[in-house]
């Protein structure tokens, strides 16, 4: 796993094993990402790192297949912030606040954003305009939801048919997911 791109709540190590370092924290012994980043091994200091990837930024066009995190959801909207360009290894520059509006979320009625996506959780998306504001879309079959927090004990969730479970607390959800939902590998994007 040494040397992988991880996402938040990725488990890297054990507590036995390493100590945790920045860009990580400590629960219930287990060593997890606290970024989305790369993750690497401090062999001196036996310490687990997750350092932010960071080189010339890109900037966003319309087409782009980008990864958001959901930052706020609302009845007709979700407001999300673009983290990563998809066959980009850089930063985004400028603007990265998108929004998906409830039409654009998925082929299909969706009366209420809030029964497809959930703040925190990571998704796919498209970008469909850049100006005057980003907005994204997730219609697609292999866009969505690609990583989710349970909303009770924000544990990953994990896919289970058509539902997605907490293994921590038995909790259940459901979200608009990507096709690959919890089979995503940052490093082969």
């Amino acid at each position: 796993m040494k040397d992988k791109i991880v996402m938040p709540g990725d488990q890297l190590s054990t507590s036995e094993e390493l100590l945790p370092g920045e860009g990580t924290f400590e629960e219930d012994g287990i060593i997890r990402a606290a970024r989305a980043g790369k993750y690497v091994v401090d062999e001196k200091y036996r310490k687990a790192k997750v350092k932010p990837v960071t080189s010339i930024p890109v900037v966003l066009k319309k087409g782009d297949i980008v990864i958001a995190q959901v930052a706020m959801v609302k009845l007709s909207m979700v407001i999300a912030n673009v983290i990563h360009v998809i066959g980009k290894n850089r930063s985004v520059s400028g603007d990265t606040n998108g929004t998906i509006h409830v039409k654009e979320i998925a082929n299909g009625y969706v009366k209420d954003a809030a029964s497809e996506y959930k703040a925190g959780d990571f998704i796919r998306a498209k970008v469909i305009q850049v100006k005057p504001s980003i907005q994204l879309a997730t219609k697609d079959r292999d866009l969505g939801a690609i990583k989710a927090l349970c909303v009770k004990c924000r544990h990953s969730l994990i896919k289970k048919g058509d539902v997605l479970e907490c293994e921590h607390c038995g909790n259940k959800e459901r979200r608009r997911t990507a096709m690959d939902y919890g089979a995503l590998d940052l490093e082969k994007l």
